[in-house]
This record gives C-alpha cells, sequence and structure tokens, in this order.
C-alpha cells in the first residue's frame, strides 16, 4: 500500500496518491470490468502518470489538487497561494502537459 509523503510547505498534503487518480480518471469502478490486459494497461498508465505528478514542485501539485479536487477557479488557487493568476495558469498548464505526456507513453 502506497503512503502519502510528507506535507507540502504550504502546510497541507497536496500530493495526489493512487486513489486521488483513480478518482481522476473516473474509473475506478470500470477497470474490473475491464479485459485482464486492458485493465494492465491502464493500471500502468495511471502509475506512470502518479510518477509523473510526484516528480513536480508541490506548488504544482498543490494547484493541480485545489483546481481539480477542491473546485477552485484559478483566481481562488492564486488568491490563496498569493500568486498572480498567470502564473497559476502556467503551473496548471505544466501539470497537464506532464499528465499527458506520461499517459501517452
Amino acid at each position: 500500500m502506497d503512503r502519502l509523503p510528507p506535507p507540502s510547505p504550504l502546510g497541507r498534503s497536496h500530493r495526489v496518491g493512487w486513489d486521488c487518480l483513480m478518482k481522476m480518471q473516473g474509473i475506478a469502478g470500470l477497470l474490473e470490468q475491464l479485459p485482464l490486459l486492458k485493465r494492465w494497461t491502464m493500471r500502468r498508465r495511471l502509475v506512470r502518470m502518479r510518477k509523473a505528478l510526484l516528480a513536480l514542485s508541490p506548488l504544482h501539485q498543490s494547484v493541480f489538487h485545489m483546481i481539480r479536487f477542491e473546485g477552485m477557479s484559478v483566481h481562488q488557487a492564486a488568491q490563496q497561494l498569493r500568486l498572480p493568476s498567470r502564473g497559476v495558469e502556467k503551473l496548471l498548464t505544466e501539470v497537464i502537459i506532464a499528465l499527458a505526456e506520461a499517459a501517452r507513453r
């Protein structure tokens, strides 16, 4: 079982674990219905995406968590982090690109 990494410097742990990625993909229940090879392939893809996300800085992870899982807007996340909205947009874009590249491999 995966253990979550230590909290980020922002005071809360925003690192995304396996359960969060399963929710993100919306396939937790669907994986069990797939044939074995497709299920294995999907799990491998999710593992690559998780590794890509954990390889990013805690700030990237925080932005992704706030927007994706806490339902904040870019503007709200920027206010909470005390960053410009453009900076938060850039961080979120970098996270999305990293996840897409990991999913493609």
